[in-house]
């Protein structure tokens, strides 16, 4: 471990691992197999600062299945967020397009962004959690954009069974790199990828492991 990686890991650990998000109403984006969705009511819950396994300085879990996401999130009390509570505590207070503001700036969080020769930027690879200390709101859940996406415990289509993943990650283009920036085509409870790993909730309420 080198001494610029010793000093982020020996910050970021006097943070609190989880936030507190309140209640918002959201405009639900749309959602396949659900044409009526209008607004959806999020109450009170806590979500994970981090990526799994929600340590600042280490690199998030991925590779990881629908299921076995559940799974580690159910073990420590926890569980996967729906996709308007992952959305809530990306947007923050302000509703920011982008968590960290209302336009898009490269280099804030662990995504793509265009250079001066037309073409992408995107040779960081997965990041330790926390690396981009600008990717951020003030709630202060760290790397919702980029780095890698978010299995959520939303259906992007129900009668397929495929769930949604949210936030982008450090390949794909900006147009995912936003607090609205959903996918789920073929994602199925079995499906693994090394670009998509998770975090996770709870409920204001409830105690954990």
């Amino acid at each position: 471990m080198n001494l610029r990686t010793q000093r982020l890991r020996n910050i970021l650990k006097s943070l609190p691992t989880s936030v507190f998000a309140t209640a918002l109403f959201l405009t639900a984006p749309a959602i396949a197999d659900a044409p009526g969705a209008n607004e959806v009511r999020v109450f009170s819950f806590f979500i994970d600062r981090y990526e799994y396994p929600n340590v600042p300085g280490e690199a998030p879990r991925v590779n990881v299945t629908w299921t076995d996401a559940s799974k580690l999130c159910r073990e420590r009390g926890k569980r996967l967020c729906t996709e308007m509570e992952w959305e809530t505590a990306c947007r923050g207070p302000a509703g920011l397009a982008y968590g960290y503001g209302s336009a898009f700036v490269p280099g804030n969080c662990n995504s793509p962004y265009p250079t001066a020769d037309g073409g992408w930027r995107r040779d960081f690879g997965t990041a330790l959690a926390g690396s981009f200390k600008n990717c951020t709101n003030e709630l202060g859940a760290y790397d919702m954009i980029g780095n890698v996406w978010e299995w959520t415990s939303s259906y992007f289509s129900e009668s397929n069974r495929w769930r949604v993943v949210r936030g982008g990650s450090w390949f794909h283009n900006v147009n995912f790199a936003r607090s609205d920036g959903r996918y789920g085509k073929y994602l199925n409870k079995d499906y693994s990828l090394d670009l998509i790993g998770f975090r996770c909730c709870r409920d204001a309420g409830s105690d954990i492991e």
